[in-house]
């Protein structure tokens, strides 16, 4: 079995201010990296977001294939439908809204806010999403897997 790296970086996690908004940044890379790591060793498949909004059926028939699972085209469609952002955020087993307040304030911020790819861009500033891509860049640059927005 393939255990993802767990080790702690000197100086790590970098903390930016965003919009007045401090913000601590994880060691997610190392995460990404370990996933796509696995690939060699592991029966993985990998899909983004961005992937699934442009064609959530073609996404659903391509995870169906993967898992050796034959859909016929109206099962497909019945996931599609279930499946879609907005009867997601309806859905209290999918939006979290039967999670205690305690746990999570839903009143601060939904668990699906949007469903949209992209809205970082409504709140980073120009030099802060370069800022971001520089340091993105740099974590990333041995990784040989070309990302769906790439």
């Amino acid at each position: 079995m393939y255990s993802l790296p767990t080790r702690t970086l000197v100086g790590w996690p970098p903390t930016w201010l965003v919009q007045g908004h401090r913000l601590n940044f994880s060691t997610n890379f190392l995460m990404e990296k370990g996933w796509l790591a696995a690939r060699e060793q592991q029966h993985i498949m990998y899909i983004s977001y961005e992937e699934m909004i442009l064609d959530l059926e073609a996404s659903m028939t391509r995870m169906a294939q993967f898992l050796d699972t034959p859909l016929d085209s109206e099962m497909i469609r019945k996931i599609t439908d279930r499946c879609v952002f907005k009867n997601m955020k309806k859905n209290k087993m999918s939006n979290y809204s039967l999670v205690p307040s305690t746990m999570m304030d839903q009143n601060v911020s939904e668990f699906l806010r949007k469903g949209i790819a992209g809205d970082w861009k409504n709140h980073l500033t120009v030099a802060e999403a370069e800022h971001f891509d520089e340091f993105y860049q740099k974590k990333m640059q041995d990784v040989k897997y070309n990302f769906f927005w790439d």
